[in-house]
């Protein structure tokens, strides 16, 4: 709080000192008083004001210096109502009550909004894996009637097709689903992850294999060269190289290619998964993992949604993994993650 904003604030209290003062001074020059005892007398009250404004503002700075250093330090600001110093003042005792039945409020309406968006989420989770258990059935459908198909005599041709399509919109589907999984566990890595020694050899070809009907389909070629081994969760990487290799399928050139490799360095493992794909324009570069962001190429492709590439920085950045891009437009993309080096880890094994 600064002087001249105090004194401001006491704008009204000055004038009326003044008023006064200048009453008191005439009434003294007419009843005989003589001027030297007149002077002395206003020189005493504007003393004793002067003084009584200087505590006063020293007395408030105090408060609200201790007022700020508590909002800065606290991390639930909504709680300063409880935590405010204690004041002998009348207003500011008045204002905290007033405060603390408002936060009261508050803080009840946050956790009724909490417990709702807790139930949602227990709900969508619970949905993802009753609605799993069909998707299973229909792909494993699917494959067994393809499978059949191949003897029907030669007057019933397409069954196998058919099948074919309908377990990749399944799959499709499965994608969907994953994705609603993991967006409503975005915010709670913490409780369902197993950081571990993971072989991305490994988990790279298990998810060209969940993905080797659309492949097949759309002729993309895929080379890979990750032999190294990262510390992470297994589970939701495969989530992030899956929503990765969607993505470059759904934005493939004439002649798609999707390269994997994977370096080691003093900084870690860097996972680099690089398409030849229509690219980036320069301007949608740095938003292509904000949420919803669907840039010029997401327009051209309506069933865009945006999230894919928003779902997996957020992941990234819960397990402490580097997301970014370098693109081309007209060339290709290419995405880079690097795992970070166990300290720990790694001077045992020198040890």
């Amino acid at each position: 709080m600064k002087l001249t904003d105090f004194i401001k604030d006491r704008g009204m209290l000055l004038l009326l000192h003044l008023v006064c003062m200048c009453a008191a001074a005439a009434f003294f020059t007419m009843t005989g008083y003589s001027r030297t005892n007149t002077v002395l007398f206003l020189l005493l009250w504007l003393l004793v004001l002067m003084s009584w404004l200087l505590a006063t503002y020293l007395r408030r700075r105090r408060f609200f210096q201790e007022a700020q250093q508590i909002l800065e330090k606290v991390d639930q600001r909504y709680l300063l109502g409880e935590l405010l110093p204690d004041s002998f003042y009348l207003e500011d005792r008045l204002y905290r009550d007033m405060i603390l039945r408002s936060n009261k409020q508050c803080i009840e309406r946050i956790r009724q909004i909490e417990d709702e968006q807790r139930a949602y989420k227990e709900y969508i989770e619970s949905w993802v894996h009753e609605i799993k258990a069909p998707i299973t059935g229909i792909s494993l459908l699917c494959d067994n009637r393809r499978n059949a198909s191949a003897s029907l005599p030669e007057d019933k041709p397409g069954f196998k097709e058919s099948y074919l399509a309908i377990n990749l919109e399944n799959q499709k589907i499965e994608n969907y689903v994953d994705m609603a999984l993991y967006y409503a566990r975005s915010d709670q890595v913490y409780k369902d992850y197993l950081i571990r020694e993971t072989c991305l050899e490994d988990v790279v070809y298990q998810i060209l294999d969940k993905n080797r009907l659309l492949l097949i389909q759309n002729r993309v070629r895929v080379q890979t060269d990750c032999k190294e081994t990262v510390y992470t969760d297994e589970k939701w990487i495969a989530f992030i190289l899956n929503q990765i290799l969607l993505n470059s399928v759904k934005y493939r050139s004439e002649s798609p290619l999707f390269n994997i490799r994977a370096n080691r360095d003093k900084d870690g493992v860097t996972l680099l998964l690089e398409d030849n794909g229509p690219g980036i324009p320069p301007e949608d570069l740095p938003r292509i993992f904000d949420k919803g962001f669907t840039g010029s190429n997401g327009r051209d492709n309506r069933r865009s949604t945006g999230m894919g590439l928003y779902l997996c920085r957020r992941l990234c950045e819960r397990l402490g993994i580097r997301l970014w891009a370098e693109s081309e437009y007209a060339v290709g993309t290419k995405l880079y993650l690097q795992f970070p080096v166990n300290s720990y880890i790694h001077d045992a094994r020198k040890n």
